[in-house]
């Protein structure tokens, strides 16, 4: 009997090239989502515990003074946290904190310089500090945006 030479033993070119095709449309798809999430685990290594140190430094400050702090009383819990990577403003119950401009390109997070996060303070009818409420260009870019 004679033996089928045609016998098939591997992949044909077209094959192939629709494997790689679904390969490279997966990881287009996959690749953006994945430096996002390495946006936020260094915004939330580097920068949140700072925010968190102001943010718990003017519930204090509130709860002894009734009012919220001076730019001066301000810039003080700022020095207390780790502000290495922010600047930090106040206007009534808004704190804005802006990444800072300068660095480069090895930076953790030079992706982000320059955007902005707007802490907003929320009280209850009694003046007590209830939550606070992330927006800004940065919290909408990294998807942190809403009430805490």
């Amino acid at each position: 009997m004679f033996v089928r030479m045609r016998e098939s033993k591997g992949f044909t070119l077209v094959e192939l090239m629709i494997v790689v095709a679904i390969i490279g449309i997966l990881a287009a798809v996959a690749v953006p989502y994945y430096q996002r999430y390495i946006q936020r685990s260094r915004l939330a290594s580097l920068v949140l515990p700072g925010i968190h140190t102001i943010q718990t430094n003017v519930g204090c400050y509130y709860s002894q003074n009734s009012n919220f702090p001076a730019p001066a009383d301000l810039a003080q819990m700022a020095a207390d946290a780790n502000s290495t990577y922010f600047g930090v403003s106040v206007a009534g119950t808004v704190l804005t904190f802006s990444l800072n401009k300068e660095g480069n390109a090895t930076s953790p997070l030079y992706a982000l310089r320059g955007q902005n996060l707007l802490v907003t303070v929320l009280t209850d009818s009694t003046g007590m500090v209830k939550a606070w409420s992330y927006s800004g260009d940065l919290a909408t870019s990294l998807g942190i945006e809403g009430v805490e």
